[in-house]
C-alpha cells in the first residue's frame, strides 16, 4: 500500500513537472510565431517600399562639381591591375589624379591584383583616353585584358 501511494505520488508530480514545461514550450511557441510573423510583416513592408521605390526610378549617377564649378555627371569606374609594384601603382594614381575631369582616387595595393577607384566626368573610354600617352612606360594597349563601362582590367606581365 506504501508503495503504490508512493508510486501515484510520484506519478503525480512527474505528471506536474510535465503540465509546467508543456506550458513553458507553448509560451516559446508563442514568442517565436510573433517574432516570425513580425519578421514576415517587415518583408512585405520591403517589398512594398521596392515596388513604391521602381515606380520612381533609382539615381544612378551623382552629381559633381568640376574646376570651373559647373555641374557635371560623376562616374566611377575601378581600374584592376594585375602584377603591379607599389611603385608604378603609385606612379600610374599620380597620373589619374593630375587627368583632367577627376575628382577623386582610391588606390588599393595588392601584389597580385591592385584597384584604383576613379571619380570622374564623362566616360571610361574618355579616362583610358586621357590617362594612356602618360602612363606608357607602365602598360601599353597589349596589357588591356577587359575594358566596359566603369571597369577596366590591366594585366602586366
Amino acid at each position: 500500500m506504501k508503495k503504490n501511494f508512493l508510486m501515484s505520488f510520484a506519478l503525480l508530480l512527474i505528471s506536474i513537472s510535465t503540465v509546467k514545461a508543456q506550458s513553458l514550450f507553448d509560451k516559446i511557441d508563442r514568442a517565436v510565431s510573433k517574432i516570425d510573423g513580425a519578421a514576415n510583416s517587415a518583408e512585405k513592408a520591403s517589398q512594398t517600399g521596392n515596388k513604391v521605390g521602381s515606380l520612381f526610378g533609382k539615381k544612378k549617377k551623382q552629381n559633381a562639381q568640376n574646376n570651373s564649378g559647373a555641374s557635371v555627371e560623376a562616374n566611377t569606374t575601378v581600374i584592376k591591375i594585375s602584377n603591379i609594384n607599389l611603385t608604378n601603382l603609385k606612379k600610374l594614381n599620380s597620373i589619374i589624379t593630375t587627368t583632367q575631369g577627376v575628382t577623386d582616387s582610391k588606390m588599393k595595393y595588392s601584389a597580385s591584383a591592385s584597384t584604383i577607384t576613379v571619380a570622374h566626368s564623362g566616360s571610361t573610354e574618355k579616362l583610358l583616353e586621357h590617362i594612356q600617352p602618360q602612363s606608357k612606360s607602365i602598360f601599353i594597349d597589349s596589357n588591356i585584358e577587359n575594358f566596359d563601362e566603369g571597369r577596366i582590367e590591366i594585366k602586366l606581365k
